[in-house]
């Protein structure tokens, strides 16, 4: 016994040897796993040990015609490989006596049609790869027998049409590809079977319309993609009935509008893509719950503008693409509400005007944001004060001409900045952000392309890191008002322009020398500032040019409504937009004006009523003038 345990061991051990002594056919590479390999001029199969074939690849060959029975001799082989080579016929019987085969890959050949079950006797089939042939149809009976098939794929084909029953066997088929066909139409049923299918791949057909009830049946679906095809409307509800869908793409259509709800009940969906549609508009309720969804693309699209609660459902949303949508021109102010966990948002490339001040107050995740190529001005002072862990941030090729000095005070996390291709005009307003970028020079990566002034004309492609008041001719005092503002004139001229900075309207003018202070008994104002509503006044000049001097430029603070001068003061009358004192003068004025209009209601009754009384007493005088006109005659 202990003899032929030791015969066993030594056999065990030699037998790699033996299996290297059999032949390998030329050329071919075989190796003691049972995995051979053979490309070049080889015409057929080529004879092989079938003691040690597992593994057979056949690729880069000259084989054009697979005979009958190529595959009998070989009992332990699970897994065919012919690609990239010439194949473009196969006997009906080319798989008989081979039911082992768990894998065959005939791809990228040319193979255009098959006989009618061919693969009917290889029911321990699990993976079939017909990819990048030149198939132009299947019947019916092709698949029939492969009841253990789990992978199907027939992509980069010629197929324009599918029978209803085509897959009707395959009940445990788990992956179908169908992409890059030419399919224009699906039978509403033909994919009822595919209960287990969890990854379905319709992109790059010429589909145009979705039966509905076409998707009802794949309730464990996770990868659906409809991308690149011509689908210029989806039904209402057609994507309900998959709950575990965790990728959707609809990119690259002639979508236009989307059905409200239309993406409802998708809880687990973590990717949907709808770029490169004609959209134009999208409807209020058009995304239910999707805590899980981390990837949304909307770009390239006809839209004009965004339902404020788009975002509302998407808590879990960490990369937001919704560039390149060239009629976009404003974002509603909460927008982007309910998103904490966004990392990247993209706006690049839209043609936004402005943004509001509160535009990114609820992103406090928020770490790349991509603003360049849009039409933005400016900036408001605070945007990013509810962004920390800002790190990157795009500004170039917008209409900027100036940016607030403090804008950027609260991204303190801010590493990369780009700010060339932009419209700086080099007056007081820019010293604020020339003295930022002076003071972090290494954070703005684009100062080589130029972040220059373009106007005025004697400063034109001077970097803004270069400037100085002095260059500027600039005086600068600050001050927070307490009631109202008043500036003293001491001389007549040249003349002085009182202009708010974010609009450029002129306010007010008065001669060259001013002196800035508060008053409380010259004028009541309407406006009680905050800490941080102050005003900044500075006197500028170009090049000692007298067209140019002296402008007083209000940098922040409330809306100018009123200027008067008295006594050699310049009076500005301002009111918040917001707050209690702004509450009570609307109000106020609401009073005066109902008011008023009961006034002149109550004038115009009065008039109507004295008119009336009037006639009344003019036809009784006349009456009684006839009347003794009419005495008198018969008295004679």
């Amino acid at each position: 016994m202990f003899d032929s345990m030791w015969f066993t061991i030594i056999l065990l051990q030699l037998l790699p040897h033996f299996t290297l002594s059999v032949p390998c056919p030329g050329g071919c590479v075989c190796d003691t796993a049972g995995y051979i390999k053979c490309t070049g001029d080889i015409t057929a199969v080529p004879p092989l040990d079938p003691t040690t074939t597992f593994l057979l690849l056949l690729n880069d060959t000259q084989i054009k015609l697979l005979r009958e029975r190529s595959f009998q001799p070989y009992h332990l082989l699970l897994r065919l490989s012919m690609t990239h080579s010439s194949l473009d016929t196969i006997h009906p019987e080319a798989f008989y006596d081979a039911p082992q085969l768990r894998s065959i890959k005939l791809s990228s050949n040319a193979l255009s049609v098959f006989p009618p079950k061919v693969f009917s006797e290889l029911s321990n089939l699990e993976q079939l790869q017909l990819d990048d042939n030149q198939i132009v149809s299947i019947n019916s009976g092709l698949f029939e027998g492969l009841v253990n098939l789990t992978e199907l794929d027939i992509s980069k084909n010629h197929i324009s049409q599918l029978n209803a029953d085509i897959f009707q066997s395959l009940t445990k088929l788990i992956i179908l590809n169908l992409a890059g066909n030419r399919l224009r139409n699906l039978p509403g049923n033909v994919f009822h079977n595919l209960g287990q299918l969890k990854s379905l791949a319709l992109s790059s057909n010429q589909l145009e319309t979705l039966e509905i009830g076409l998707f009802d049946h794949l309730n464990n679906l996770l990868v659906l993609q409809l991308h690149k095809n011509r689908i210029r409307e989806i039904p209402p509800q057609i994507f309900w009935h998959m709950p575990t869908l965790l990728t959707l793409s609809l990119s690259g259509n002639k979508l236009q509008y989307i059905p409200p709800r239309s993406f409802y009940y998708l809880p687990n969906l973590t990717k949907l893509t709808l770029y490169t549609n004609p959209l134009i508009s999208l409807p209020d309720q058009l995304v239910g719950r999707m805590p899980r969804l981390q990837e949304l693309y909307l770009y390239e699209t006809n839209l004009v503008t965004l339902p404020r609660n788009l975002f509302a459902n998407m808590t879990g949303l960490k990369w937001l693409y919704l560039h390149l949508n060239g009629n976009l021109t404003s974002l509603p102010n909460d927008l982007f509400c309910c998103l904490p966990k966004l990392n990247k948002l993209s706006l690049r490339g839209n043609n936004l005007l402005e943004l509001h001040l509160d535009i990114f107050k609820d992103l406090p995740s928020l770490q790349k944001l991509l603003l360049n190529e849009n039409k933005l001005r400016s900036l408001p002072e605070q945007i990013f004060r509810h962004n920390p862990h800002l790190q990157m941030l795009d500004l170039s090729n917008n209409h900027l001409m100036y940016l607030p000095g403090d804008v950027f005070v609260h991204a303190g996390a801010l590493r990369v900045l780009s700010l060339s291709g932009n419209h700086w005009n080099c007056d007081c307003s820019i010293m604020g952000i020339a003295e930022w970028i002076q003071e972090n020079p290494t954070i703005v990566n684009d100062l080589e392309k130029g972040v220059a002034c373009r106007e005025p004309y004697q400063l034109k492609d001077r970097p803004l890191q270069s400037l100085t008041l002095k260059d500027l001719h600039c005086v600068q005092t600050t001050y927070t008002p307490s009631t109202s503002v008043a500036t003293k004139v001491t001389s007549s001229p040249p003349s002085l322009t009182i202009a708010r900075k974010d609009t450029g309207t002129v306010t007010a003018r008065v001669s060259a020398s001013i002196v800035p202070f508060t008053s409380t008994s010259a004028v009541t104002s309407l406006f009680s500032p905050t800490a941080e509503e102050s005003y900044i006044i500075k006197t500028i000049g170009y090049n000692n040019q007298p067209e140019f001097y002296n402008t007083i430029v209000l940098d922040s603070g409330p809306d100018i409504v009123h200027n008067n001068q008295y006594n050699g003061w310049v009076y500005l009358w301002t009111v918040p937009s917001t707050g209690l004192y702004s509450g009570f003068m609307m109000s106020l004025y609401i009073v005066l004006l109902v008011v008023g209009v009961v006034i002149i209601a109550a004038s115009w009754c009065a008039l109507y009523r004295l008119h009336k009384v009037m006639w009344t007493w003019g036809e009784v005088a006349v009456e009684g003038h006839y009347q003794r006109i009419i005495t008198k005659s018969y008295s004679f």
